[in-house]
């Protein structure tokens, strides 16, 4: 009765993005994603499409919105401390980043309604709209499968159908479940049992192989460092010297509890290097006095007219690593959309202008170790860890993070991220090692579990020992999205060809 009242639909819509929401931190009730999902699917079809009053547009915009406003809730906190924007004008960019983030569902609830009205099943319609909003552009890309790794068990299948995949299997469950309690429509259930049948098959049987192929494999020791670098500390005159001097007492640290290797977070060195550089000064430069080496660095390299966030491997002799650049960055906090045709952008997030984008992917090498490198929010996106697996001289057996979450310390985000992180491990079937400033340490195993965690309040160090697997690539390693892309294409070609038959026929 209640769905029949003329607003029902937006409101339900608004309440199912914020049961979504709870998700994220500090809640993090991965259900909740199941459930809002739910909610969101029963918002489309509250009444038949072709009586719709409002778009599947809108309802889809209310959901995001409403999600996003939740989940990004520290974005006006980071806007005040590091722009000079009063903190009305923080708020605002608030609404306006969780509208343009909800852009993505407003697409799904659009093609949502678009194929029930071509007599799509609605398991399939609403499984390939959630998969298509996947592909809507996002600053910050918190996602479905995101909330769910806090179970692992649900998200094993990445390793066949990739982030976008996990979206797709539960969307699909949770429209067959409403459609059948709605509509009495015992084959959308019939369906979504299967799918969650061969979800929870996955789940329950590759972890443990996955685990087994772990224990046989060599192990690796790796130091991760947490250096309390402050966000502005890099800037300030005369900090430079400190900062190394802090990272070098954290590496000795690390080395004296066994380390191989130590990792440094993202940018962590403060000082530049030339791009082309393939020596540095031992004691003066990345390896201090006293240390072995090597160092994984996240640093800034300068070219001839740009400069590049990277990565190096710098040893005890001095030398140094090709550098693996990287190839994604953050906008607003790396590059400037429209920064040129809107000076005052340029101006407002001058922090956030200057850096070019890397051209190929590195693998950093270390006797037995082929790590593959996520720089900061990269290991939140499904291509991104496809590109690092590999280069041309083979694939990684480990990946590592490197990230500067300084920007929101105290934040949700550090959370947020890691909870993202955990699908790239899953879907390369590779433990991944986290080096985080002012965030977490972690190593997260091929199997989708955190398997070790620190979160330490001061600089601090973690000792981790990720396991250096071998395995084939996965299905989604060798052929990404192209499956389920495929799948789409068909799923649209049969909605037009259904349209132009009733055409026809009328």
């Amino acid at each position: 009765m209640l769905l029949r009242h003329r607003h029902a639909p937006l409101v339900l819509a608004a309440l199912a993005g914020l049961v979504f929401a709870l998700t994220a931190p500090p809640t993090n009730l991965p259900w909740a994603t199941l459930l809002g999902l739910s909610l969101f699917h029963l918002s489309l079809t509250a009444e038949p499409a072709q009586r719709s009053r409002f778009p599947g547009a809108l309802r889809g915009l209310l959901f995001g919105t409403a999600a996003n406003l939740v989940a990004l809730r520290f974005v006006p906190g980071v806007i005040v401390r590091f722009t000079p924007l009063p903190a009305v004008v923080a708020y605002l960019a608030l609404v306006l980043l969780a509208c343009a983030q909800g852009l993505g569902w407003a697409l799904s609830g659009t093609l949502t309604r678009w194929l029930s009205v071509r007599q799509v099943p609605p398991p399939l319609a609403f499984a390939v709209a959630i998969f298509a909003g996947t592909y809507a552009p996002a600053v910050f890309p918190w996602t479905l499968a995101g909330g769910l790794t806090q179970w692992p068990i649900l998200v094993q299948i990445a390793d066949i159908v990739g982030e976008r995949g996990v979206a797709f299997c539960w969307a699909f469950i949770c429209a067959g479940v409403i459609s059948s309690l709605r509509y009495r429509h015992p084959p959308s259930l019939v369906a979504a049992l299967a799918m969650a049948c061969v979800l929870l098959r996955h789940g329950l049987v590759v972890p443990p192989a996955v685990e087994a192929a772990r224990q046989r494999a060599p192990q690796a020791r790796i130091g991760l460092v947490q250096p309390g670098t402050e966000a502005r500390e890099r800037w300030e005159k005369g900090r430079a010297e400190v900062i190394v001097k802090r990272l070098h007492a954290l590496t000795k640290v690390s080395e004296l509890d066994g380390a191989e290797l130590t990792v440094w977070p993202e940018a962590a060195y403060p000082y530049t290097l030339s791009h082309e550089a393939r020596r540095d000064d031992y004691g003066a430069g990345i390896v201090g006095y006293g240390l072995r080496g090597p160092i994984l660095a996240g640093i800034i390299l300068r070219g001839p007219d740009t400069s590049y966030n990277s990565a190096v491997l710098a040893g005890g002799d001095g030398s140094i690593s090709r550098s693996q650049d990287k190839i994604r960055l953050l906008a607003f906090g790396e590059h400037v959309p429209f920064a040129e045709e809107v000076p005052w952008l340029k101006k407002t997030f001058a922090r956030g202008t200057g850096l070019s984008p890397g051209k190929q992917n590195v693998i950093l090498r270390h006797g037995a170790l082929s790590m593959g490198v996520l720089n900061c929010f990269e290991d939140t996106l499904t291509g991104a860890s496809r590109d690092a697996f590999r280069d041309e001289r083979g694939t990684a057996n480990v990946l590592v993070n490197i990230t500067n979450d300084a920007w929101f310390h105290g934040s949700a985000e550090s959370v947020l991220h890691e909870h993202l992180s955990v699908l790239r491990a899953v879907e390369l079937r590779r433990d991944l090692v986290r080096a985080v400033n002012q965030g977490p340490l972690s190593l997260v195993a091929a199997t989708g579990a955190i398997e070790t965690r620190s979160y330490p309040a001061e600089p601090g160090t973690l000792l981790v020992r990720p396991r250096l697997l071998d395995l084939p690539p996965t299905l989604y390693a060798r052929h990404g999205d192209v499956p389920l892309l495929v799948l789409a294409g068909l799923v649209l070609v049969f909605a037009l060809a259904r349209a132009r038959l009733r055409r026809a026929a009328s």
